[in-house]
């Protein structure tokens, strides 16, 4: 909302947002005109009237072309360059690349991925002096030599995916997110408390962005289920649920004891929040919420958190046990009856890693894509269908310049060209998102459903 932003209301929060993920004016190229100059993602009535979208595509297909020793080569095999590349039309001609190109690293040994990473990435990483064996220690001296951000999927395949973005498309990627959860829903004062309900010393994707992004809050107001870090031995131990050895069997129970003590702390702390009045920022997975109100329900607890304009978003599938799901619309319901929080204050989200843009629910329950992505929904031989039809989502994604963000995913989704319930602008997803046939699951959010439901249920 535009006034959250340039008004009174969280305006502390918002410098700080830009002191740590803005950019000047002066820098700015034409995917910049889309993250950084407009306030409202969603309600847009100027809608890339200068093209500033396929001025940004086109921009940055020359960009990895010219600067990725792999997306250079990969281009000349297909035939393509960016003199090929002259109007949407064209967009369909543009390489794309499947989201387990993440993982195609040939092992866990740090030169080697060192050595994928230098051939994959489009920006400069230096030269290998890193001293350790640790993978994990070796995405911190990424993460610092790229002055941006690295993250791992959550590996349920037994391999993780890694991200890497640099400073320039970490810089966006924060902008975007903090600008499009925290000030697309409703006001915010520069009070309100975030609470994330799971571990943040981690390089897992969600935790990682969050402990990133909620920078902008002050200690005293940002609270997270545990303190216990979550390493990459850990993830893979949660993913395969194949401990080897007593050590490692006492590691994954302590975790699961710190996350389910956590819960209860959460409660504690909304309790707390309540009886002081303040606003509330929850960023959680669907599952995670569902287990917090099941125990709610069981000690008799409710809250009003409506009262003070709190919210929540959500992330990361609708599958609460392995064999049970809800819909959005019945967790709305649920969530207004044990939190307080009206449904209009609820809102779902829809991205990736590997994306540098997001797709927020309306209130009606679709979900918005930010302008700058360009989507696609292919057919079984990867061609596009348009719209109004199921299949694979793909996207052209002129905001990452780290790595080529020209990627098919393997979500089964439907596109529509405007909503058909409420008045933001923008294309639409409906909200009812699953995997392709033979796909992996993927996402946070499944891996900490694996980890808390033996605990909580």
């Amino acid at each position: 909302m535009m006034e959250a932003i340039t008004g009174t209301n969280g305006n502390e929060l918002w410098k700080r947002a830009e002191a740590l993920f803005g950019k000047p004016q002066k820098q700015w190229i034409n995917v910049d005109e889309m993250i950084y100059g407009i306030n409202d993602y969603f309600d847009n009535t100027r809608r890339d009237e200068n093209g500033e979208r396929q001025k940004g595509i086109k921009e940055a297909f020359d960009f990895h072309y010219q600067n990725n020793l792999f997306y250079n080569q990969y281009c000349q095999e297909q035939k393509i360059t960016p003199l090929d590349i002259k109007t949407e039309e064209d967009f369909k001609k543009i390489p794309m690349i499947p989201d387990t190109f993440f993982k195609d690293y040939p092992n866990e040994d740090p030169h080697s991925v060192f050595e994928w990473l230098y051939r994959v990435s489009s920006v400069n990483i230096g030269s290998y002096d890193f001293d350790g064996k640790s993978l994990q220690n070796f995405l911190g001296w990424a993460e610092n030599r790229l002055k941006g951000v690295i993250l791992h999927s959550s590996g349920t395949s037994g391999k993780f995916s890694i991200m890497f973005r640099d400073k320039e498309t970490y810089r966006r990627f924060f902008h975007m997110a903090i600008k499009t959860l925290l000030f697309h829903i409703v006001p915010v004062e520069n009070d309100i408390h975030f609470i994330y309900p799971g571990p943040t010393q981690t390089y897992l994707a969600m935790g990682h962005v969050v402990a990133t992004g909620s920078q902008i809050f002050n200690d005293e107001h940002k609270h997270f289920l545990t303190n216990r870090p979550l390493t990459m031995e850990l993830v893979k131990l949660m993913s395969t649920g194949k401990a080897e050895g007593i050590k490692q069997k006492i590691e994954l129970l302590l975790l699961k004891k710190a996350m389910t003590k956590g819960q209860y702390g959460i409660i504690k702390l909304l309790q707390k929040l309540e009886k002081e009045e303040k606003q509330v920022f929850l960023l959680t997975f669907p599952f995670q919420i569902w287990n917090l109100m099941d125990i709610m329900d069981k000690e008799g607890i409710t809250f009003d958190l409506g009262e003070t304009n709190s919210f929540m978003v959500t992330a990361g599938g609708w599958k609460l046990y392995s064999s049970e799901k809800v819909t959005e619309k019945e967790f709305a319901t649920r969530v207004e009856k044990t939190l307080g929080i009206p449904k209009e204050n609820y809102r779902d989200i829809y991205g990736m890693s590997e994306m540098n843009g997001l797709a927020l629910s309306c209130e009606k329950r679709y979900k918005h894509l930010t302008d700058w992505i360009y989507p696609q929904v292919l057919n079984e031989n990867l061609e596009p269908i348009g719209f109004g039809k199921w299949g694979r989502f793909a996207f052209l994604d002129p905001a990452g310049y780290s790595y080529p963000g020209f990627i098919i995913t393997g979500d089964r989704v439907k596109l529509l060209e405007k909503c058909p319930k409420c008045h933001k602008t923008g294309v639409v997803l409906e909200s009812e998102i699953t995997r392709m046939t033979g796909t992996e699951a993927r996402g946070c959010g499944n891996l900490m459903r694996k980890l808390l439901s033996e605990e909580l249920r």
